[in-house]
């Protein structure tokens, strides 16, 4: 009985979402000493409506720009600069995260050290920002 009704249900069930487009990465080489590496993608971010804070946290895609700079030395090959930009909570508030990372060799994986800095474009806040306490990461494919 359990099996037939499974199987009913991954039947029925709605198509998974197509990934969202996004434009391949784009690398310069920099005189041979680095790379600089420019990509633009959709990723899924937890938010909060301010306006109703007691729903809770939701999920909403948001467009995010990363750079990326590499030295081209073997010895430092793993170790890169990043810097990633996208909008946050408000249409006139900005998130940038710049980043030091370091690719484990022969994976994907990476470990670094990241901060957040919120950028106000409000008359009343112009030109002011934040800068959040440093946190550390470990990302890629697992």
């Amino acid at each position: 009985m359990i099996t037939p009704a499974m199987l009913a249900l991954w039947l029925v069930q709605a198509p998974p979402l197509p990934p969202p487009m996004t434009a391949p990465p784009r690398e310069w080489d920099l005189a041979g000493v680095f790379v600089l590496k420019q990509e633009k993608f959709l990723t899924w971010e937890p938010s909060i409506d301010l306006n109703r804070p007691f729903r809770g946290w939701d999920y909403e895609l948001k467009p995010v720009w990363r750079l990326e700079l590499t030295p081209t030395h073997p010895l430092l090959a793993h170790v890169s600069l990043g810097l990633d930009s996208a909008p946050a909570a408000g249409k006139e508030i900005g998130l940038l995260r710049p980043k030091l990372q370091l690719r484990v060799p022969g994976t994907e994986v990476r470990l670094g050290v990241q901060t957040t800095v919120l950028a106000f474009f409000t008359p009343a806040l112009a030109g002011r920002g934040r800068v959040m306490r440093p946190i550390g990461f470990i990302s890629g494919r697992f």
